[in-house]
């Protein structure tokens, strides 16, 4: 892919949550995101750790792999950090970056999320500017991953 098709295509976000509602406003914090920066983004959702499995998998054969994975660590068929250890023994998939954001406010749960590969963690807000600054920090991240600047020049 050149410098230019990079710089234009929209930043992927990989939602991997079983609860809708925690689903739908990350979403809404992300529709804010892409409003204050001016960025495209896509958004696809998976609600367990096997079924995300699958798909980061089949996207990194073809090429479409997402940019940042937002994951929950409670969840059915395969945990959180069950996930992020499958993840991250893939020399493939092992650099993608994951942002955890969870309701566990327990610093050993975070450190476990973190000693299995991720690249953060939020616990969850109870209101939406919080969540909108998450959502900001998560997406400007994957942007300066791809050596893209968070705003449009």
């Amino acid at each position: 892919m050149s410098a230019v098709e990079t710089k234009n295509r929209a930043c992927r976000v990989l939602i991997i949550e079983d609860d809708q509602d925690d689903v739908f406003l990350f979403k809404r914090a992300l529709d804010s995101v892409r409003s204050l920066l001016e960025r495209d983004i896509e958004c696809e959702q998976v609600d367990n750790g096997l079924d995300a499995i699958f798909l980061v998998s089949r996207e990194e054969i073809t090429d479409k792999l997402p940019d940042v994975l937002v994951l929950d660590l409670n969840m059915p068929r395969l945990d959180g950090v069950k996930f992020l250890k499958s993840l991250r023994r893939s020399l493939l998939l092992k650099d993608l970056p994951v942002f955890v954001l969870t309701t566990s406010t327990a610093p050993s749960i975070h450190e476990e999320a973190m000693r299995a590969g991720a690249d953060k963690v939020f616990v969850k807000p109870n209101d939406a500017e919080a969540l909108l600054a998450i959502a900001l920090e998560i997406v400007s991240s994957a942007l300066e991953r791809r050596g893209e600047p968070a705003t449009r020049q």
